[in-house]
């Protein structure tokens, strides 16, 4: 099985095809046209990218890529001001950008890493993989990815690798980005809404996965499922990375305590 198995890319992606791909957890591959099989999208401009889930409990990652017309903020009228930072958008206004982008976009194409994928190779590489996998779906003249996040370098096209700029907080800089951020926000969402139906006591349809205080008690009650990332939950059940490294301190200190003042 080829390093790209689990990953899926949809252009334009309808509600339908979220219903199918929400289905991955079936076998723990996505059960939609995997991206090596996805026909190739050969468009110019300037291609965002974003994941989101990164720091879920439970469920895959998912990553976004889109290209936009240069007229996009008149094509999305009053909901232009909503083309930013997912994370700063009401849900109910996410859905509906989501949809009108995915309706504008001169290319989209989104990436799904499950859970199965980030237990075996860490969240890192799964995202570094899935911005791969977009940028050999799409051809463009720059790939601005969100944060500092390398992806690795696509082996059919490696001259693409040059045109890739990390940026910190393009999700609210570079318009492409935030529609990514967007679209994937929204994708993901709507598949942990999906799964919470087959796993309810964690309340995913409320929290998509995250550390949410109604997530942890479930966790701590019911223990976790095949879609928790055993790593993630096993951190966030010992008190956080904030409680570790206080531990790690707390020893430090006691292995190597501070030299007395002078007499």
């Amino acid at each position: 099985m080829s390093a790209a198995a689990g990953f899926v890319a949809l252009e334009a992606p309808c509600d339908a095809e979220l219903a199918s791909a929400s289905s991955y957890a079936t076998d723990g591959m996505v059960a939609t046209a995997a991206l090596d099989e996805a026909p190739r999208l050969t468009l110019v401009g300037c291609c965002g990218m974003d994941e989101v889930g990164r720091g879920a409990l439970a469920g895959p990652l998912v990553a976004a890529a889109v290209i936009l017309p240069d007229d996009i903020v008149a094509r999305l009228g009053s909901l232009a001001r909503f083309l930013r930072d997912s994370k700063t958008v009401p849900a109910a206004r996410r859905t509906e950008i989501a949809a009108r982008i995915r309706e504008h976009a001169l290319a989209l194409a989104i990436a799904v890493c499950p859970v199965e994928t980030i237990n075996t190779r860490g969240v890192g590489w799964a995202n570094r993989a899935a911005f791969r996998q977009l940028i050999a779906a799409i051809e463009a003249d720059d790939y601005v990815v969100d944060g500092r996040v390398l992806p690795f370098s696509p082996p059919d096209f490696p001259e693409r690798a040059t045109r890739v700029r990390c940026l910190v907080k393009a999700d609210a800089l570079v318009p492409a980005v935030s529609a990514a951020s967007l679209v994937a926000k929204a994708y993901r969402d709507h598949l942990m809404a999906t799964l919470g139906r087959t796993h309810p006591v964690y309340a995913w349809g409320e929290n998509a996965g995250y550390g949410s205080p109604a997530h942890l008690a479930a966790l701590r009650a019911h223990g976790p499922c095949a879609e928790h990332r055993t790593v993630f939950v096993a951190t966030a059940l010992s008190g956080g990375q904030r409680a570790r490294k206080g531990k790690r301190a707390i020893q430090a200190t006691l292995i190597a305590p501070p030299m007395p003042d002078d007499a």
